[in-house]
């Protein structure tokens, strides 16, 4: 018979096991992707820098806190789905409540600060900044309520990727489980 006709690898052939990303358990929804785990490691922080860029020239140009906040969670879905919960855990700098409740701080405080000062909501005044790669930057009061946004929308598409994927695992786990005692005489 000859290497590999019967579904197993030819002989000296070994699975690859260098690990991409940055922890060593085994998603619980399926096999391990190499190629989805380089693709993941080398797109995350351009898509990241992307999301950063949109947040920042939102207030002038298309872009904004949601869309760089929706830019930015697509990233940590492509880290799930490459490593499971366990990398995007390791790769996500805080709890998803941490992130709604910081975005909500900065929008509330970009919001009211001006009521203080007895200007309308939102009204604060605003500094150009030159920068090397981005040009000529407005930066505003709306950026503190933009980041605010942005934050708020990763922390509740974390949220909602959290959840869902814990069932998905929980569902995996069981289906293993009666696999495993069927197999069984």
């Amino acid at each position: 018979m000859t290497p590999g006709t019967d579904g197993s690898p030819p002989e000296g052939w070994e699975a690859p096991r260098e690990r991409w990303l940055s922890t060593a358990v085994r998603p619980a929804f399926g096999p391990r992707s190499v190629l989805l785990e380089v693709v993941a490691r080398l797109l995350i922080p351009a898509i990241l820098t992307f999301s950063v860029f949109l947040l920042v020239s939102g207030h002038d140009r298309p872009g904004g806190g949601f869309a760089g906040g929706l830019v930015a969670s697509m990233a940590y879905v492509l880290r799930y789905l490459a490593g499971g919960r366990h990398e995007l855990a390791a790769g996500v700098p805080m709890r998803p409540n941490g992130f709604l409740a910081l975005g909500m701080f900065l929008a509330c405080c970009a919001a009211g600060i001006p009521l203080l000062f007895g200007q309308p909501v939102l009204d604060m005044p605003a500094a150009t900044v030159s920068l090397p790669l981005f040009g000529d930057v407005k930066f505003a009061g709306y950026l503190v309520f933009e980041t605010g946004v942005f934050l708020i929308v990763v922390g509740l598409v974390l949220s909602v990727v959290a959840a869902l994927g814990a069932r998905m695992e929980a569902e995996e786990s069981e289906a293993r489980l009666w696999r495993g005692r069927r197999a069984r005489p």
